[in-house]
C-alpha cells in the first residue's frame, strides 16, 4: 500500500507537491465518501419519488424521474466529489486515492443502475451503456483529482474546482446556444453533441432517458470520447508527476554536490 513519506520539510516545494508535506493525508479507505454518496442518492430519490409509489406504477411513470436521478448523480460525481477532496488536506498519494475513490463510487452505483431495469423500459444494451457512461464520468473526475489534489496551493485547487464546474455547465450552455443560434443538424450541432461528453450530468441523462431502443452509434461514440479525454488527462498528470520527480532529484543532487 502506498503511504505518505514520514520525513521531509514542513512546507511544499516550488511545484506545489504535497508528497513531503507534514499535513498531507496518506492513502485511506474512502468510507466517508461512500456514506456521503449513498446519502446523496437516497436524498435525490426521496426528492424525486417521495415515499409513495405512483398511482400507476409503470415504466412511463418512473422514466422522467429516473432520468433526473442520473442527472443529479452526475452532479455529485462531477462537482460533489471534487469539492469534497479539494476542500480537504492535500493527498500524499493522489493517483491511488483518486483511483480508489472512483472504484468505490462505481461499485456503489451498481446497486442503483441494475435494479432500475425492473421499473424501466431499458434494454440490456442501454443499461450497459449507462454503466459505461458512469465509468467514463467517474474516470474523468478522478483524472482531474489525480492531477490536483496533491497540491496545497489554494489557487491551484480553486482553479481545479472552476474547471470541474465549467465541465458541468459549459457543454449544457453551449448546447443551448447552438440550439438557439445555429442549426442543430449541422456541424455546430455535432460540436455541441461532442461537448456533452465532458459533462457528467448531461452524459448520464442522455443515456438514462426512458427509451426502449438501444443507444445509437453517436451515443456510443460519446462514451468513447469521454474515456479518451479522461485517459489523456491521466497521461498528462503522470507525465507531469514524473517530470516533477526528475526535477526534484536533480535539485537534490545539486545541493549534495
Amino acid at each position: 500500500m502506498l503511504l505518505a513519506d514520514s520525513g521531509g520539510p514542513s512546507v511544499p516545494d516550488e511545484h506545489g507537491d504535497a508528497r513531503h508535506h507534514d499535513s498531507a493525508r496518506p492513502l485511506f479507505i474512502p468510507r466517508a465518501l461512500v456514506m456521503l454518496s449513498s446519502l446523496w442518492v437516497f436524498l435525490c430519490w426521496i426528492l424525486l419519488f417521495g415515499f409513495r409509489p405512483p398511482v400507476q406504477p409503470q415504466a412511463a411513470s418512473y422514466g422522467p424521474s429516473i432520468q433526473m436521478l442520473f442527472l443529479l448523480i452526475g452532479v455529485g460525481i462531477a462537482i460533489g466529489w471534487p469539492l469534497l477532496r479539494l476542500s480537504a488536506r492535500p493527498s500524499s498519494a493522489p493517483f491511488a486515492q483518486a483511483a480508489i475513490d472512483g472504484i468505490s463510487i462505481f461499485v456503489l452505483m451498481q446497486v442503483v443502475v441494475w435494479p432500475l431495469r425492473l421499473v424501466t423500459s431499458w434494454t440490456l444494451a442501454r443499461a450497459v451503456a449507462i454503466d459505461a457512461a458512469l465509468a467514463a464520468a467517474i474516470m474523468l473526475s478522478a483524472a482531474l483529482l489525480a492531477s490536483t489534489q496533491s497540491s496545497p496551493l489554494p489557487r491551484r485547487r480553486t482553479w481545479a474546482m472552476v474547471i470541474a464546474v465549467a465541465l458541468v455547465l459549459g457543454p449544457a450552455m453551449a448546447d443551448m446556444l447552438w440550439n438557439f443560434v445555429w442549426d442543430t443538424d449541422g456541424p455546430s450541432g455535432l460540436v455541441a453533441t461532442a461537448l456533452s461528453s465532458l459533462s457528467a450530468p448531461t452524459l448520464l441523462a442522455r443515456f438514462a432517458q426512458p427509451s426502449t431502443i438501444d443507444p445509437s452509434p453517436t451515443d456510443r461514440a460519446l462514451v468513447f470520447s469521454t474515456f479518451f479525454v479522461a485517459t489523456a488527462v491521466w497521461v498528462i498528470a503522470v507525465v507531469a508527476l514524473l517530470a516533477r520527480r526528475k526535477t526534484d532529484a536533480a535539485m537534490r543532487l545539486d545541493r549534495e554536490a
